[in-house]
């Protein structure tokens, strides 16, 4: 029964680190999006090259967006990175109940072959008790 559980823990185990690598893949993603945006805003060219107040109207504008979108990825960002982190807390608890079920099984199967072999050494002397008393005494 206990096998049985430990297996199922496992097989649980399994799935939130698949699911945990999916997050960190996720998240990575996010990252390069926002290492990307940041990328293209610090190279947009500066009020200095515009001609024009329209110009510098329209790229004012642009930037304001353009931080404004970075704050969004950024907060994508932290949020996937957060995901990240409790799923691997998630994880780290799994394997930690899993050890502690695999540290009881390994107990219990060390003492039913400490059972099996005192028990087998009983039967042995009992033999060897039997087989004595059975044996002809020689009296000189």
């Amino acid at each position: 029964m206990l096998e049985q559980y430990l297996k199922q823990q496992d097989d649980n185990l399994q799935l939130m680190l698949k699911r945990r690598q999916q997050l960190q893949q996720q998240a990575e993603q996010e990252q390069r999006r926002l290492l990307a945006l940041s990328q293209h805003l610090a190279t947009m060219d500066g009020p200095e090259h515009m001609a024009c107040s329209l110009s510098l109207q329209n790229l004012s504008g642009i930037k304001q967006i353009l931080h404004s979108l970075q704050q969004e990825q950024q907060q994508r960002t932290s949020a996937a990175a957060a995901e990240v982190a409790r799923q691997q807390h998630v994880c780290v608890k799994q394997a930690a109940l899993n050890l502690g079920l695999h540290d009881i099984l390994s107990q219990q199967q060390r003492q039913q072959q400490l059972e099996r072999s005192r028990l087998e050494q009983r039967q042995q002397d009992e033999l060897s008790q039997q087989l004595l008393q059975q044996r002809p005494r020689f009296t000189p």
